[in-house]
């Protein structure tokens, strides 16, 4: 019995412990930029792809910016890596009160499709919650490389998504 409490305060302070160690953590995800297409398209589309940028405020990670190519229909993706909110103030910000905010925008080479999407980032309790804010006609976020029509989407805290956010060029 004994060895039960002891175990059983080991664990409570081990708990304890991981909980401090992430209380500044932030919601955070590995984030998948994707394009979502009806038709294979003529050609191969080159599509260039910027995370963050104008607009970010109070993130940890903001993830990078890339390109890839679409040359079929549905849903192509490319990672932009992980992005994280910044849940605490520190060097005199206000992070732990102000709203997590981080931009993803695209555009496709030699064509007229573009697009963007503000989104906002926040976790409480066990949950971490992402918002699109202000995106493109017909920008989701999913839970993975299939459409769904969600323009926000929830996860466990302590996990990283994924998270892929699915920009449709030919509903603009």
């Amino acid at each position: 019995m004994k060895a039960m409490k002891t175990m059983g305060g080991a664990m409570v302070l081990a708990g304890s412990a991981m909980f401090a160690g992430s209380a500044y953590a932030g919601a955070g995800a590995n984030v998948n930029a994707c394009i979502s297409l009806p038709t294979k398209p003529a050609q191969a589309m080159t599509v260039s792809v910027t995370a963050g940028g104008a607009g970010t405020h109070c993130m940890n990670d903001k993830g990078n910016s890339t390109s890839f190519t679409v040359n079929s229909a549905g849903v192509t993706c490319a990672p932009v890596g992980y992005v994280e909110a910044k849940a605490s103030s520190t060097k005199g910000d206000t992070c732990a009160t102000d709203s997590s905010n981080w931009p993803l925008s695209y555009s496709i080479s030699n064509t007229a499709f573009s697009g963007a999407t503000q989104s906002g980032w926040s976790g409480s309790g066990t949950r971490n919650s992402i918002n699109l804010e202000n995106p493109s006609k017909d920008t989701v976020v999913c839970g993975s490389g299939t459409l769904c029509n969600a323009t926000s989407w929830n996860w466990d805290h302590g996990t990283q998504g994924p998270l892929y956010i699915i920009f449709q060029p030919q509903g603009q």
